[in-house]
């Protein structure tokens, strides 16, 4: 059985952070510092989705939609969350309260 290494540089030292999330595509999505790259583990490609713009702002959480699994949602500090189409590497939105991410998302998906 084959072996991975994930090497993740400025992977951030905290127990309340979720910066890693295996998609049911096979695709491991890891924030590291402001940044998410996504991993194919059929390809073993890697692609950066994104890179957040505030010097201070980092990646607290991101999270695979299970239903189709191509859409990442993602925490930042700044209290915002994003949501985006890993298959297009587009966002879909962004806000900082999650009763308007269902409302401004739902029928993007």
């Amino acid at each position: 059985m084959p072996v991975r290494v994930l090497d993740a540089p400025d992977l951030m030292d905290d127990f309340y952070l979720n910066l890693v999330s295996w998609g049911s595509t096979g695709v491991l999505a890891v924030a590291l510092g402001p940044s998410i790259y996504l991993w194919d583990a059929d390809t073993g490609g890697i692609i950066e989705l994104t890179t957040l713009e505030g010097e201070t702002d980092y990646i607290t959480s991101v999270a695979w939609i299970q239903q189709g699994g191509t859409h990442l949602a993602v925490g930042t500090d700044s209290g915002k969350t994003q949501l985006w189409d890993a298959r297009a590497l587009k966002q879909v939105c962004t806000t900082s309260l999650c009763m308007l991410l269902f409302s401004c998302c739902a029928n993007r998906i």
